[in-house]
């Protein structure tokens, strides 16, 4: 768990994901939040994805099949694309994108996107509001929640490897997070 800026994010669950969702107040990030959710992506390049990698159509908000984040975004400067989750279909398609450009433009600078900065502290906000402060959520919580989740379900490595794009299997599996429910089963099922 992450104590006052160190160590790693508390992983979200379904119930913690639609919580701290529900206390967002504007849909920029709402769409934030479900976007590192359903595809498990980084802060960084969410943020600086452009509505092309989104939408096939942005004037009938028309999303694409997957999500697309090009190698320009990404820390580990490789193009990954996720297929798009029914849910978050949804929501890209009652969300109403800038005509072109980021996704998530800055209110202050026409030229770029939000900063982390400030989708930080509506986070914070978020997750403060939904009862849940002090216990270790962070804009990375969504990603490690969706790695951890495709674990539990039961997903081969190289797949949720190949969803996450991570290079190699040591630095996917630091993002697993295992429960003490999980070690007594693993015990009581030996």
């Amino acid at each position: 768990m992450k104590i006052a800026g160190i160590g790693q994010a508390t992983p979200l669950n379904l119930l913690t994901y639609q919580n701290i969702s529900n206390h967002f107040v504007t849909d920029v990030h709402k769409l934030f939040l479900a976007l590192a959710w359903y595809t498990g992506e980084r802060p960084e390049a969410i943020l600086s994805i452009d509505v092309k990698h989104v939408y096939s159509d942005v004037a009938k908000c028309q999303p694409r099949d997957t999500v697309l984040y090009p190698a320009s975004n990404r820390k580990d400067k490789t193009t990954r694309e996720v297929p798009n989750h029914w849910a978050l279909k949804l929501m890209l398609s009652a969300y109403k994108p800038p005509d072109k450009g980021f996704l998530f433009p800055s209110l202050y600078k026409s030229d770029q996107h939000l900063s982390r900065q400030a989708m930080d502290k509506a986070f914070r906000r978020a997750v403060q509001k939904a009862g849940l402060g002090n216990q270790g959520y962070s804009l990375y919580s969504a990603r490690r929640g969706f790695i951890t989740r495709l674990n539990e379900q039961g997903y081969d490595m190289k797949v949720i490897q190949k969803l996450t794009g991570h290079r190699s299997l040591t630095s996917l599996i630091r993002y697993i997070d295992v429960t003490d429910d999980q070690l007594r089963n693993a015990i009581a099922n030996f």
